[in-house]
């Protein structure tokens, strides 16, 4: 077992109704967003199924991408658990300057889901 993650700590940050939240499977595939991502990000139900890759900004990607597979292979992370200040992309290409904070959680069965919420920084949504 891992410090990394917390039983509950999805359902926790789906909770906070008044932050955009935005959750993935282990491979990183888009599963569920609230309304509030929807406003703030513009993305629909089309995003469901893809990559969280396409609310990153291009040149963070690859970082992303390793650091993804290296949690899969160890199930540490130093970034899990912290508030981190990322851009997030919107639907229309523009860049939110956000506070992201990322859990990951295991499930009875083993496989690993990961959810953030992400808090604006700028712009008319900024909190």
């Amino acid at each position: 077992m891992t410090d990394s993650w917390t039983p509950g700590a999805v359902d926790a940050l789906r909770k906070k109704h008044d932050l955009p939240f935005v959750r993935t499977d282990e491979q990183g595939q888009v599963v569920e967003f609230n309304d509030r991502f929807r406003l703030i990000y513009g993305w629909d139900d089309s995003l469901v199924g893809e990559t969280i890759g396409l609310i990153l900004p291009p040149e963070f990607r690859e970082q992303h991408h390793a650091g993804f597979s290296r949690f899969k292979l160890t199930e540490t992370s130093k970034l899990v658990n912290h508030p981190l200040k990322l851009s997030t992309i919107c639907v229309n290409g523009d860049e939110i300057r956000s506070e992201h904070f990322i859990v990951a959680e295991k499930s009875i069965e083993g496989g690993w889901s990961f959810a953030a919420t992400l808090r604006p920084l700028e712009g008319p949504h900024a909190c």
